[in-house]
């Protein structure tokens, strides 16, 4: 499968599920504003991340 095909439904289920989690919240579903310190590049996953020595 297709690395943004994996992207896109990984997004899709976690927009589903913000709705369901804030179903009842209507002020953090229209506020919800991630933060700037995690706005940061786009770094790929690694399975093997390297140590601090």
């Amino acid at each position: 499968m297709n690395q943004a095909v994996k992207v896109l439904q990984l997004f899709k289920a976690l927009h589903r599920t913000r709705q369901q989690v804030f179903r009842n919240d209507a002020r953090a579903l229209e506020e919800l504003v991630p933060r700037k310190d995690l706005l940061i590049e786009n770094v790929p996953y690694c399975d093997t991340p390297t140590q601090k020595q």
